[in-house]
C-alpha cells in the first residue's frame, strides 16, 4: 500500500506527485475493480485522503477550488494506473463544480454537514418532471451513470413541463432514494459500475434544481454565491471537452509503455522478433502522436483556463471548437493505442495481457458521445456557416 503525505491545501505540484504515488495500487487493483464491475472502497478512500475530490469544490464548503486543468492532469495520471478508478474520479470530481452552480440552501444542505459529499451524474435528458407547490415531482430512469456506487448525490437531466413551455431541468436527488438496475455488462470500463438508476415520484425541492441552459451557459446562481471562482461563470462544455479525454491519452500513454517494455524485454533475453525494423517504425509513430495529443491537451488546456481567468466571452464557436479538439485528441490517442495492439504480435488478445485491459478500455471510452470526432467537427462547422444547419 503506498503511503500518502498529507498536506491542509496542496498545490497542484503536490495533487500530482500524489495521484503517481497511487499509480501502483491502482494497478494492483485493476484485475478486482473488473471483477467487481466497481471502483474499490479502498481507492476512493485514497482520492478522498489525496484531496482529489475537493479539487472543483469550492472555497466556501472546504473546497480547493482550483484551475479546471489540476482537475484533467489528475484524470490523466490516474489512467495510468486503472481507466475505471480515472474515469469514475473525473465523473464524481467533476460534480464538485457542478453542484457548486446550485442555489446556496441547496449548496448548503449538500455539504452544510458533510463537505466530502460526493455527486454523480446522468447528463441526458429522460424521465419527466412535474412542478409541484415548493419543487417538482421526478419519475424515470436513467443510463451510464458512472460513480454511483460512490456517491450521495446524483445530478439528473429531465423535461419538465411548465405552463406552456418545456423547460430541461437540472436535478440533485438522494443517491438513497433511487434504485439500482444492474445493466452493467460491458465490454471495457467495466469497473466504473455505469449502471441506470431509477427514481420513482421523487420530490425535490426548488433549491436543488436549475435549468439546463443555466448550466451550459454559466449563469446559474452559484456565480453569485462564489463570485471568486471563475470557473462557474464558464459555459459548461467549454471546460467539459477536457473532462473525459484525459483518461484516453492517459491509456495511451499506458499502452506505449507496456509496448515499449515489452520489446525491450524481449531483446535482451535474445528472443527474435519477426519484422524488428517495422515493430520499431510502428513505436516510434505511436509515441509521436501520443506525445502530439499530450502537447495538444496541455495546451488547450492552459489556453481555455486563462481565458476563463480572464473574464473573456466565450462565444458558441469557441465551445464547439474546444469540443472538436477534445474529440480529436480523443481519436489520435485510439488511433495509435490500436496501433501499438496490432504491432506488438498475437499476445495482447489474451485476457491475462494488460495490452488487452487498455484496448478494451480505450474502445469502451471513445464511444461517449462528447468525444466522437464526426459529430463534433460537423457540429463546429456548422456553426462556422459551412454545411446545412
Amino acid at each position: 500500500m503506498t503511503t500518502l503525505r498529507s498536506t491542509e491545501t496542496p498545490d497542484a505540484a503536490e495533487l500530482l506527485a500524489r495521484a503517481r504515488a497511487l499509480v501502483p495500487s491502482l494497478l494492483e487493483r485493476s484485475p478486482r475493480t473488473e471483477a467487481e464491475r466497481r471502483v474499490p472502497d479502498e481507492t476512493v478512500a485514497d482520492f478522498e485522503r489525496a484531496g482529489f475530490f475537493r479539487v472543483l469544490q469550492p472555497k466556501r464548503y472546504g473546497g480547493l477550488q482550483m484551475e479546471f486543468s489540476v482537475f484533467a492532469h489528475l484524470v490523466r495520471e490516474l489512467a495510468h494506473g486503472c481507466a475505471s478508478s480515472a474515469w469514475v474520479y473525473a465523473v464524481v470530481a467533476e460534480l464538485g463544480w457542478v453542484m457548486a452552480l446550485f442555489p446556496r440552501e441547496g449548496q448548503d444542505e449538500i455539504w452544510g454537514s458533510d463537505p466530502s459529499a460526493r455527486g454523480c451524474a446522468a447528463v441526458d435528458p429522460s424521465g419527466k418532471a412535474e412542478k409541484v407547490a415548493g419543487g417538482y415531482k421526478l419519475s424515470g430512469q436513467w443510463r451510464f451513470i458512472s460513480g454511483s456506487d460512490h456517491a450521495q448525490w446524483v445530478l439528473l437531466t429531465a423535461p419538465c413541463g411548465e405552463g406552456a413551455a418545456r423547460v430541461v431541468r437540472q436535478f440533485l436527488v438522494r443517491r438513497s432514494e433511487m434504485q439500482a438496475v444492474d445493466d452493467w455488462y460491458v465490454m471495457g470500463l467495466v469497473g466504473t459500475g455505469s449502471r441506470s438508476l431509477t427514481a420513482n415520484n421523487v420530490f425535490v425541492p426548488d433549491s436543488r434544481s436549475i435549468t439546463q441552459q443555466e448550466m451550459l451557459l454559466g449563469t446559474a446562481p452559484g456565480k453569485d454565491i462564489h463570485p471568486d471562482y471563475p470557473t462557474l461563470r464558464a459555459p459548461r462544455r467549454f471546460l467539459t471537452a477536457f473532462s473525459l479525454c484525459p483518461v484516453i491519452v492517459g491509456l495511451a500513454d499506458r499502452a506505449l509503455q507496456i509496448v515499449v517494455d515489452s520489446t525491450r524485454m524481449k531483446l535482451a533475453a535474445g528472443t527474435p522478433i519477426p519484422d524488428l525494423d517495422a515493430l520499431q517504425l510502428k513505436i516510434a509513430e505511436s509515441a509521436a502522436d501520443i506525445d502530439t495529443v499530450n502537447t495538444l491537451l496541455d495546451t488547450h488546456l492552459a489556453r481555455t483556463v486563462a481565458r476563463i481567468a480572464a473574464g473573456e466571452a466565450i462565444s458558441d464557436q469557441d465551445v464547439l471548437r474546444n469540443r472538436m479538439r477534445g474529440a480529436y485528441i480523443t481519436r489520435l490517442a485510439r488511433t495509435a493505442t490500436d496501433r501499438l495492439c496490432v504491432a506488438s504480435g498475437s499476445g495482447w488478445i489474451f485476457d491475462n495481457s494488460p495490452l488487452q485491459v487498455v484496448f478494451r478500455d480505450v474502445t469502451a471510452g471513445a464511444t461517449h458521445r462528447a468525444l466522437n470526432f464526426e459529430s463534433s467537427a460537423k457540429n463546429y462547422l456548422r456553426a462556422l456557416g459551412v454545411g446545412a444547419s
